[in-house]
């Protein structure tokens, strides 16, 4: 091969052994409240929990179980 050609090919292959690496996660990745009209528990460790005047299902086991009321204006009133 010529010499630009066997650069390039020598310069991808050790760019795609980069992103084939197995790497650990740094962080975890967080996600937010659901928000449902009808709240329930999903796991034995769900609980409720009420934060100003709206319910809450929080969860420590796992944090795709959070999920709150959704905002009703007339309770406002």
């Amino acid at each position: 091969m010529s010499g630009v050609l066997g650069r390039t090919l020598s310069q991808g292959n050790s760019i795609i052994r980069q992103f084939l690496a197995v790497r650990s996660p740094v962080c975890q990745e967080v996600v937010g409240f659901k928000v449902k009209s009808r709240l329930k528990l999903r796991c034995r460790s769900c609980f409720f929990l009420r934060v100003d005047g709206r319910l809450h299902v929080e969860c420590n086991e796992n944090p795709r179980h959070k999920a709150r009321e959704v905002f009703d204006v007339k309770k406002l009133w």
